[in-house]
């Protein structure tokens, strides 16, 4: 096969079976068939990799499997210092106690907040939204969230805010977000 053929031929078989442009292959493995490679020198083919895994939210686990399977928000409390964060830790920060578990409201307000009007991310439905900081009832700490709202314009700090749930919840931290707070 002539060179520039065994090229095309190259670059059309991993372009069909990876799914790429053959442009997009091209800058990589040009230097193979244009120059006179080192015979002892890594022949490099392109391929694809997926992985699928599962992870573990270690000491996180219990707050996103009462987010998804409970519709319920928990926090975790220090037994010494009785700091409560949510987002939870495992240990206490300040006190390295484990701490304990401990179910909130979900009601808290905006400390501080600004508008996303545009998104990339496949998770946010609605825009536009809030990112913001809430203090959530019964903890210590600020919790960065998103809110969703009808009119963004009313936003304001000190606004209350409630926990919403998604209907389908995948075990993430998309799970949920936060609507502003019948007063």
């Amino acid at each position: 096969m002539e060179k520039q053929s065994l090229k095309d031929e190259f670059y059309r078989y991993w372009s069909e079976k990876l799914g790429l442009p053959e442009e997009k292959l091209r800058p990589w493995f040009d230097e193979e068939f244009d120059g006179e490679p080192d015979p002892e020198a890594p022949f490099l083919v392109p391929d694809k990799m997926e992985v699928f895994h599962k992870y573990s939210y270690g000491g996180q686990s219990r707050f996103f499997r009462e987010i998804m399977k409970n519709r319920r928000l928990y926090g975790a409390r220090c037994p010494e210092c009785q700091k409560v964060y949510c987002p939870p830790r495992r240990d206490c920060p300040r006190c390295l106690a484990t701490m304990d578990w401990v179910e909130l409201s979900g009601r808290g307000q905006v400390v501080n907040y600004t508008i996303q009007y545009y998104s990339t991310s496949v998770f946010v439905k609605k825009v536009p939204f809030l990112v913001a900081y809430v203090r959530l009832e019964g903890t210590d700490f600020l919790m960065m969230a998103n809110i969703e709202m009808d009119d963004v314009s009313r936003a304001r700090p000190g606004m209350p805010v409630e926990v919403a749930f998604r209907e389908a919840r995948h075990g993430s931290i998309t799970d949920i977000y936060f609507r502003p707070a019948e007063e």
